[in-house]
Order: C-alpha cells, then structure tokens, then sequence
C-alpha cells in the first residue's frame, strides 16, 4: 500500500476543512432561506386570519338582498376591497390574494349565515368576459356559474349558430348579455363582436364548451389589472418534443419567434382562457381579434407586453368536432392561414424580423429545449 506524502496528508486535512466550511455555509443558507420562508407563511396566515375576521364582521351586517347582487356591485366585493386597501401593504402574487380572498369570503359566509363561493379581487380595473358558444347547451351554464363566481362587470355571450338549448342556458344567468347570430360566425369572429360590445378596461376571453374553475380564470384578469397588456394560457407543459408537434404548433412557435418573444414557446390568443387591456385592443382595432395571430403579431410589434400567466389544460378538454380533428383538418389549415395573413401584415406595415445572432446549433437547442 502506497503512503501518502505528508504534504499530500496535508492538503487533504485542508480540503476536508474547506468542505466542512463550505457545508457549514450551505446549510447555513438553506436554514436562513427556510426561515424566511417559514417567516413569510407565518405573515401570511396570520393576514388571512385577519382576512377572515374582518369577513366575519362584515358579513354580521349583510342583509338577504345582497345575495342577489352580482358580485362586482356587492358588499362582499367593496368590502374586501376597502380591506385590502387598509390592511395589505404590497400586492400579493395571485396565489395569495386567492388565499385572503377566500379566508374574508369564508368568513363573510359565516356572518351572513349563507354560503358563498365567490371569489371577490381588488381590482383597480373594470373587467368583463366574452364567452363564444355554438350548441354548447350541456356546458354553458356551468362556464357562466364559474365566471359569476368573480367580479366581472358583464358576461358577453356570443351564441352563433347555435340550434340547441343554449339560448335558455344563458337566460338563466342575470349576468349574461346575449347576442344571437343565427348563422355560424366561428369563435374569432364571435370574440371580435363580442369585445365590441364591452368598455371594460380588462376582457377575459373563454369558450363556452370548456368549464374552467374561477380559481383558474382569475390569475389572468389579475395579471392585466397589474399592468400586462396581455395575459396567456401557458401550453407548454401539454406540448410534446419539437419533433412530435403538429403544423400548427410549429406556426405559433415560429411567428413569436420571429417577432423576437421566443420565452411565449407555441402560445398564442388562438387558445382561451387568455385576457387583453383595453389600450391594446383600441390600439390595434377590435377587427384584428378576428385573426388571433394577427392581433398578437401587431400587438407584439407595438411593444405590448405578452405574459404566460399558468397553464389551463384546455387540449384534453376541448371538444372534438369533425372540423378540428386529424391530420390536415379545416380547423388546422385556418389557423395555418392565419399565421401567414399575420405575417403579411406585419411586412406590409413595414416591420422587419430582427437579425439572428445565434449560430444554427444554438438556435436547435432552443428550439428542442
């Protein structure tokens, strides 16, 4: 067996000191980083305790009418709101907010005597939702129960072509304004119209054949509120390999790509929930909703601001149609053309794809991440 230097005995003694200390410095960190955490939880429960009695207390005043009241112009909304100004400091990330707004509602409920499920947000902002539905009678109702849930001012309904029960669906819903186009328009269409007819300063855009939970819808009318222009559902986590996509997943890839926002992957305002502000839409015209990708190329051009909020499983959800299914389908060579109509505009308008700076392998990387 070969002996060790002393010198070399030495330098182990050293580096074993050096990782000792290092190790000590680590775990240091990582007990500090879970303090804070566990100090950041702690503030946070205690705040949505104070949340809950402050909900308590206001709900002992609340009178039999208010629970007929649309929640945009109900107590619990002002409030909750008139709580938050007094009590919250710094806006909270969505995930929180949730969690003060439930503890106030809940405690609300308690004092009332009446359960609600509502979800009321502070808002700065007036916030409307546009719904397109073409003989959605089985889902709609539900869609319109989880949007009564937040404080939008008005729930367009675009019913187009629709030949089933939808129409009743709706009017059982106060919230709901409806518009009934006899003939099929098409979700694109059916969102420019509907967007139309709204002055709110947010829109939140959905189908009327897929339910999403209010906790999902919420995060993204609170991203615009704090200042987005827009707000997307995030895909990419539904998406398989570059190699394993669709044509038109690549289109939607390669649009925002070229349009230098390659961090928006395949996301665009084809895919509902997502929300816009009033100054994009005003800017680039309530016609350009009519092609998704349109309204997102000229809008990126402008320098608005695009944000992946979460993802909404919407792919599983969807429902099935002859037009949208299989390899080369109708659905698929309309959003093919989109994409080139988008890109027409933005090269008749003068604007000029950035200069690629990355070599060929750099840009395969990205492009397989």
């Amino acid at each position: 067996m070969r002996k060790r230097s002393r010198s070399a005995l030495a330098r182990s003694r050293i580096n074993w000191a050096g990782r000792k200390s290092r190790h000590k410095r680590r775990a240091s960190a990582k007990r500090g980083g879970a303090a804070i955490q566990s100090i950041h939880r702690e503030g946070a429960s205690k705040l949505a305790d104070a949340a809950y009695q402050a909900g308590l207390l206001a709900g002992n005043h609340a009178v039999a009418e208010e629970a007929e009241a649309l929640l945009y112009e109900s107590p619990l909304q002002r409030t909750f709101a008139d709580w938050c100004a007094a009590h919250v400091k710094k806006r909270p990330d969505i995930r929180t907010m949730l969690r003060l707004s439930r503890s106030y509602t809940d405690g609300y409920a308690k004092g009332s005597g009446r359960k609600d499920i509502r979800i009321p947000l502070p808002l700065a902002r007036s916030a409307a939702a546009v719904v397109c539905a073409s003989n959605e009678q089985d889902t709609l109702g539900k869609v319109l129960q989880q949007l009564e849930r937040l404080p939008f001012r008005e729930v367009i309904v675009v019913l187009n072509g629709c030949r089933d029960q939808s129409y009743p669906a709706a009017r059982k819903h106060r919230i709901a304004s409806i518009l009934h186009v006899p003939d099929r328009l098409g979700h694109d269409v059916g969102r420019s119209v509907g967007t139309a007819m709204t002055s709110a300063d947010i829109v939140l855009f959905t189908d009327g054949d897929v339910v999403i939970s209010a906790e999902e819808l919420a995060p993204f009318i609170y991203k615009v509120d704090e200042g987005m222009d827009a707000a997307l559902n995030d895909l990419n986590p539904y998406l398989p390999p570059y190699v394993q996509q669709d044509e038109v997943t690549r289109c939607k890839s390669f649009l925002n790509t070229v349009l230098g926002h390659p961090e928006l992957g395949a996301n665009s305002l084809t895919a509902v929930p997502h929300a816009l502000a009033r100054r994009l839409i005003a800017d680039i015209g309530n016609e350009q909703l009519m092609v998704p990708p349109k309204a997102q190329a000229l809008a990126l051009a402008k320098g608005y601001r695009f944000a992946l909020v979460q993802p909404v499983d919407v792919i599983s959800a969807n429902r099935k149609r002859p037009g949208n299914t299989g390899t080369g389908n109708a659905v698929a060579d309309l959003i093919i053309g989109d994409h080139a109509e988008a890109l027409h505009a933005l090269l008749d308008a003068g604007w000029m794809p950035q200069s690629s700076s990355g070599s060929r392998a750099e840009v395969a990387l990205r492009r397989n991440a």
